[in-house]
């Protein structure tokens, strides 16, 4: 599958989640977990993360970096930067980091 339409893939679930997130401002950040787009590269993902607000936000302060399921990383483009049971946080590299950074949707 061609890079660009991964990287489309992953802006498109990344605005899905700011839209749920924006939405559960009322959700405490450290209470319930809500879910979350898998922000894989699989065009064909439709799973869902299981993620507390605050966590989802930690992840979203770094343009570089999504939030996945365990074993929907992509090695040749991102590297795992953090792992818990439910989900992992991959940071992107080279271009994939470029490209991620260009299209975040909290960057003026």
């Amino acid at each position: 599958m061609p890079g660009d339409a991964r990287a489309r893939n992953e802006a498109l679930f990344r605005e899905v989640n700011e839209r749920i997130e924006a939405v559960s401002k009322t959700v405490p950040p450290d209470e319930e977990q809500m879910q979350f787009l898998c922000e894989c590269d699989d065009t064909a993902c439709t799973e869902k993360v299981s993620a507390r607000r605050a966590e989802y936000e930690a992840v979203r302060a770094v343009a570089t970096h999504f939030i996945v399921l365990p074993g929907h990383d992509d090695p040749d483009v991102e590297r795992v930067a953090l792992r818990n049971e439910r989900f992992l946080v991959v940071e992107k590299q080279g271009s994939a980091a470029h490209a991620a950074e260009e299209s975040d949707p909290r960057e003026p």
